[in-house]
């Protein structure tokens, strides 16, 4: 027998990853940025193939909160102290200078204290890639760090012209708030029942009875058939043979397939009991068309495109 395959290891890879994930967003959320650059750098080492991972982005968020905090502490302004040898001033232009010189040290003190009253908001999601609205305003893709006032803000997720999730938060001053959802059972479209065609009924022609008469008597009459129509094939076996499916990958895009102007959901996909003939498959990001192409759905066939 074949040696065993390693999907319980990469399993195993996968559940710790996404614990290493939420243990990493919760760190965001608590302010501690070591632990969530900790939390995060374990996860890629688990998955470091994982291209449709946004851990990549979360570490960088992370590591750019990181840095911000550890310049504000360097950054801080220190008191300014008259020299214990300086005497106070005397003249009145010297009290000018010195009140003027006061009032520009608070000025520059106090705008780092109203920039520090907004808060931070983290939204991710999974898939990854979508629009992230802000009280009625397109703001970024998720993963996205987003800085906020503080108070209650309206968040929407969306993909095009499509609202998936929408939730009001609270954001308090100086703090960040996260917001995860898994919206692939939304982006995943519901399958389509068949339609049951009407097959027309062909009723059996039965063969035609004669009565003969004896020999050198009259002849009796015999019964005519009633006239019936020859059978027709099935309408679904041919409406059946004229479709085919498609199977669409997109190793190197990630984004929507759309097929004849109708969406499929995020690859690999795969769209059944198409039409033969042509057919249409478009790749969209975001509601804009990244590939075009026309492929030949053959009937009875199962199609497979690659889009680069």
């Amino acid at each position: 027998p074949p040696p065993p395959a390693a999907a319980p290891s990469e399993d195993a890879n996968a559940g710790l990853a996404r614990a290493l994930r939420a243990s990493g967003l919760a760190a965001l959320e608590d302010r501690d940025y070591e632990r969530a650059v900790a939390q995060f750098t374990e996860a890629l080492k688990l998955r470091p193939d994982d291209k449709d991972s946004d851990l990549t982005r979360l570490l960088g968020i992370a590591t750019d909160l990181r840095s911000r905090g550890q310049s504000r502490t360097a950054q801080a302004p220190t008191p300014r102290e008259l020299s214990p040898g300086r005497a106070p001033p005397r003249t009145r232009a010297a009290k000018l200078a010195a009140a003027r010189a006061a009032r520009e040290q608070q000025s520059s003190q106090a705008t780092p204290q109203e920039e520090a009253k907004g808060g931070l908001l983290l939204v991710t999601s999974t898939p990854p890639g979508l629009v992230v609205l802000v009280d009625g305003r397109a703001m970024d893709l998720t993963p996205a760090r987003l800085p906020v006032s503080a108070g209650t803000h309206r968040v929407v997720l969306a993909q095009g012209e499509r609202r998936l999730y929408e939730e009001t938060l609270e954001v308090e001053a100086e703090s960040v708030r996260s917001l995860n959802r898994d919206l692939t059972a939304e982006l995943t479209p519901a399958a389509s029942k068949p339609v049951p065609v009407p097959v027309a009924a062909v009723v059996p022609a039965s063969p035609p009875t004669a009565n003969a008469a004896p020999a050198g008597g009259p002849v009796a009459s015999a019964r005519t058939p009633e006239p019936t129509t020859p059978p027709e094939p099935s309408v679904a076996k041919a409406a059946v043979a004229q479709r085919g499916d498609l199977e669409v990958t997109s190793p190197g895009l990630y984004g929507e397939v759309w097929i004849n102007g109708r969406p499929y959901g995020f690859p690999p996909i795969s769209a059944q009991a198409l039409p033969s003939g042509p057919a249409k498959v478009e790749v969209r990001v975001n509601g804009e068309v990244k590939r075009r192409m026309t492929v030949e759905v053959e009937p009875g066939r199962s199609t497979r495109v690659r889009v680069k």
